[in-house]
């Protein structure tokens, strides 16, 4: 038998004949829409009077995540990070954490949610995550590693409910080792004195 559906709620079957149970299921799970989806069926006997059946589609969780995963790597030059993710809340705060990849200052800077340029902490305009998940991307630029170690930096981001965030570690691979001495070329005096030679490096080193 057919089944009705409305507003992406399905009640089957849509006939029957004396007792019979109907099954109510929503065309596919809500991922983020936080409102209530709701659905008026009418039950109509043969001759009698109808009856309402009211269907509610439970609203989903506020939620947030990465899609990059839970981390991303970072080339030793730096350069721009591009970092995407899902929400369906009001407001999305980002925040890192310690470590010298990302050195700039990201309270008050802008990203993009649903396709619109959108300020760090504030509230999202049209509130698109009341009917449905949205994308969102944040554009980072990272310094270069001058250093000959590897290092890492957390980004995290918050939704409206300061309980549900989500973080993701950036990890920059180490620098290139670099060496200069200053002056390259020294005289010693007749009398043997010393004279200096200053090494500017990012690793250790040996004079042979």
């Amino acid at each position: 038998m057919a089944d009705v559906t409305k507003n992406g709620i399905i009640v089957s079957p849509s006939s029957g004949s004396g007792n019979t149970e109907l099954k109510v299921k929503a065309q596919r799970a809500n991922q983020g829409n936080r409102t209530i989806q709701t659905a008026t069926y009418t039950v109509q006997p043969q001759g009698g009077t109808s009856k309402t059946l009211t269907a509610n589609l439970e609203a989903a969780n506020e939620f947030v995540k990465f899609t990059n995963g839970t981390t991303q790597a970072v080339d030793k030059g730096g350069g721009v990070i591009t970092i995407t993710g899902t929400s369906n809340s009001t407001k999305l705060t980002f925040t890192k954490g310690s470590g010298d990849i990302v050195t700039a200052d990201i309270t008050s800077i802008s990203y993009q949610a649903a396709g619109k340029s959108t300020v760090n902490g504030a509230a999202i305009e049209g509130d698109p995550g009341a009917t449905a998940s949205y994308n969102f991307i944040l554009t980072l630029n990272a310094a270069a590693n001058t250093t000959v170690k590897a290092r890492s930096q957390q980004i995290t981001v918050k939704a409206n409910s300061t309980s549900v965030t989500a973080t993701i570690t950036l990890n920059q691979t180490e620098g290139d080792p670099t060496l200069s001495i200053k002056p390259e070329t020294v005289t010693v005096p007749q009398d043997g004195s010393e004279v200096s030679v200053q090494v500017t490096t990012n690793t250790t080193f040996t004079v042979s």
